[in-house]
């Protein structure tokens, strides 16, 4: 069953997803996947060539104008983080974010966020995947170089079972 919600997302949970040919499951999670335009850029460098992104239909890119709180975002989080929250902030909309420095930050501006890790237990609860699934997604995310606290390892096994 489709989450019939709208959520905007950074580069690294995409390029993982995609490079498993996962990618689809968003769409199984999400109506609308909204990216900002830069997003979309690091996404389509970050894919082995002859990747499918135009496939995956819930996924939308946006351009995001340029604005004093993107500008001030841009001063210590790269652009398609900074572009990510400002969409996230501007639409009102939850945000797929990975990296921890942009994590903290779109949670101090009252984002509600998400990763990689937090939508793979979703899709568990949506029975979309299997915990084993969800095992092997992550095994391979970090041979790839994903990178995910023990911890968190642990607390996303520990959800799924």
């Amino acid at each position: 069953m489709k989450a019939k919600k709208m959520i905007i997302s950074d580069a690294t949970t995409l390029i993982v997803l995609e490079k498993q040919r996962k990618l689809s499951l968003l769409c199984q999670l999400f109506e609308k996947v909204i990216i900002p335009e830069t997003v979309y850029q690091e996404l389509m460098a970050g894919l082995p060539t002859g990747a499918v992104l135009d496939t995956v239909a819930c996924i939308e890119v946006e351009t995001v104008a340029l604005s004093e709180r993107l500008a001030n975002l841009l001063i210590v989080l790269d652009q398609g983080e900074a572009e990510a929250i400002e969409l996230a902030i501007s639409k009102q909309f939850p945000l797929i974010i990975d990296e921890k420095k942009g994590r903290k930050i779109a949670q101090q501006m009252g984002l509600i966020i998400t990763g990689l890790a937090g939508l793979l237990i979703l899709a568990v609860k949506k029975e979309i995947i299997t915990a084993l699934q969800v095992e092997i997604i992550l095994n391979d995310a970090i041979k790839q170089g994903y990178r995910l606290s023990d911890s968190l390892y642990q607390q996303t096994i520990e959800k799924i079972r």
